[in-house]
């Protein structure tokens, strides 16, 4: 609260300035998209060879080539949320135990790490919690999707994980703007993605959407980007961006990874309310995320 009662100060501050600023180059914003580090190539070559099953060796050869990879996919392999059962030693062991599906879940997280490094002043998000509020979203629209009983598990996955991944952008390219953004939604009691389209020309969901439009990642996980904070605005894949929303919002209300930017974007129970989840279940997969990221300590500093 201290940290709320101190950006207020500082955005009565800038009141006056807040009508002179000048709205910054979009064109410089995609930009540096543009170049941003490409997502590894490792998820789409690995996934052919596991739905070919080929031989073990093969899959192997694909992931160690990247060192850094293969170190983070064993850190997360061995973490107690992917090996109750199994102890994991090598490369090959996390290949031949871990299903399909958890192995691709876990490149994609060591694949994603890189890119929330850092800090993000802007949102007000000390070192690694973004990264720590991403994982969270993943796993937990993983849970609500898989009692759902819904068929993109995986998608959904990637696309809770990848959810936040404009902010990283924005934080880096326009921090100046940020003080003016927060005013705007409080003084015109508009949203926080209205106040950022109208100060900076576009918003941390649809910057996201387009990094996952230039990672080639599927329609479903970009829709699921574009309207985690408003499903039912999506014309397409609703049901995947519901799901994020849900589990963005209840991963929220237990404080992983929570801006002063949550605090100014409106809830929608009705959300919640149309996939059927109810308090008996809220409260169940509150439960479940809560301990899955007790297990998930060991491989969350990144």
């Amino acid at each position: 609260m201290n940290l709320m009662r101190h950006r207020d100060a500082q955005r009565s501050a800038t009141h006056t300035m807040a009508t002179i600023v000048t709205k910054p180059a979009l064109d410089e914003i995609l930009r540096a998209v543009d170049r941003l580090p490409p997502f590894p190539k490792v998820v789409t070559r690995v996934i052919p060879l596991l739905r070919a099953m080929a031989p073990v060796a093969e899959i192997e050869a694909v992931i160690r080539y990247d060192q850094a990879i293969t170190a983070r996919v064993l850190s997360i392999a061995r973490s107690p949320f992917y090996a109750r059962r199994y102890k994991i030693r090598s490369l090959r062991d996390a290949i031949i135990v871990l299903g399909q599906r958890q192995l691709v879940e876990i490149i994609l997280m060591a694949c994603s790490a890189h890119y929330f490094r850092g800090q993000l002043r802007s949102y007000d998000l000390r070192e690694g919690e973004l990264w720590a509020h991403s994982v969270a979203v993943a796993l937990l629209s993983q849970i609500i999707a898989e009692d759902l009983q819904r068929q993109r598990v995986l998608t959904i996955y990637t696309a809770g994980l990848l959810h936040d991944i404009g902010k990283t952008v924005l934080d880096r390219q326009v921090p100046d703007y940020f003080d003016t953004i927060y005013l705007l939604a409080k003084e015109r009691r508009v949203t926080f993605l209205e106040a950022e389209r109208e100060v900076i020309g576009i918003n941390h969901q649809d910057l996201g959407a387009l990094i996952a439009h230039r990672w080639n990642f599927p329609p479903e996980v970009q829709t699921g980007i574009r309207f985690h904070h408003n499903p039912a605005d999506a014309k397409h894949h609703q049901d995947v961006a519901a799901i994020l929303y849900a589990a963005n919002r209840l991963v929220h209300s237990i404080g992983i990874g929570v801006s002063a930017a949550d605090f100014l974007q409106p809830n929608a129970d009705a959300i919640l309310e149309k996939l059927g989840i109810t308090q008996e279940r809220i409260d169940g997969y509150l439960i479940k995320i809560i301990e899955a990221m007790e297990d998930a300590r060991s491989f969350l500093t990144i």
